[in-house]
């Protein structure tokens, strides 16, 4: 029987906790509230936000760095396509 403190009832924990989490994160007024500030914003302003948020990420290059060969060259062609589709909202948003 698991004790307090023992490996077992730390991990039924972590478990509800985690079961917590995808319950909140997953329900339509979650998604509701994180696309409200979106609603009014412009495409331009969409873009700029999605570049902001990208600038944010320090870890790809490291990650690019330390992977196989092959899983850079996923990553690099997967960076390449996101990079094209930003940059056609980009125009859409600035009316091009």
């Amino acid at each position: 029987m698991a004790g307090p403190g023992t490996p077992e009832l730390n991990l039924q924990a972590e478990n509800l906790r985690l079961a917590e989490q995808v319950r909140a994160l997953s329900g339509d007024e979650h998604i509701r509230r994180e696309a409200a500030p979106w609603r009014d914003a412009t495409p331009a302003e969409r873009v700029a936000e999605t570049w902001r948020l990208c600038a944010l990420v320090p870890w790809f290059p490291i990650a690019l760095a330390r992977g196989r060969a092959r899983a850079r060259r996923r990553a690099r062609a997967a960076a390449a396509s996101t990079l094209a589709i930003l940059e056609r909202f980009k125009q859409v948003g600035d009316g091009k």
